[in-house]
């Protein structure tokens, strides 16, 4: 029942605007000047002295109509596919910056380790019990060595 009352109104609504009356009515405007001086527009006469203007209505071509639905839908992909790229390369970057940073906090780590190995004068280690044992000479430069080549793989550019 109510697909039919839907179907009604529609039919008479397209009849309505199909008919000569309705083009003629839809073109009359009325153009009056309200108390602080503004021209007004309007489509009822709010005064008997209000000035009547005809207003031709152009109905657009359907074939334009069209052509214009498909270049803004072509667009509005376009546009889509567009922000797309762009949010996966501010992704890409911003993934970039962070492993720039990573890789500048593991040089900065690995450099202050072996400056601090270097300037060390004796060197140690802690045993099960959490006592200092300290490293021999050859033990304590292996160490340096070893932190200085850290150093440079971490710091390469």
């Amino acid at each position: 029942m109510l697909c039919i009352c839907r179907r009604g109104a529609v039919l008479m609504t397209l009849l309505q605007l199909s008919s000569p009356l309705c083009a003629v009515r839809a073109g009359e405007v009325y153009k009056s000047i309200d108390a602080e001086g503004h021209v007004v527009y309007s489509d009822r006469a709010p005064t008997s002295t209000a000035e009547k203007s005809a207003v031709r209505v152009d109905h657009p071509d359907p074939a334009e109509v069209a052509r214009n639905a498909k270049e803004q839908a072509i667009l509005s992909a376009e546009e889509a596919q567009r922000k797309k790229l762009q949010a996966i390369e501010d992704r890409k970057k911003a993934q970039k910056e962070q492993e720039e940073g990573n890789r500048q906090v593991r040089c900065d780590n690995a450099r202050n380790r072996y400056y601090a190995l270097k300037d060390a004068r004796r060197l140690y280690h802690l045993d099960a019990d959490g006592n200092r044992v300290y490293d021999n000479d050859a033990d304590a430069d292996a160490m340096r060595e070893e932190a200085r080549l850290a150093m440079a793989s971490a710091c390469e550019a």
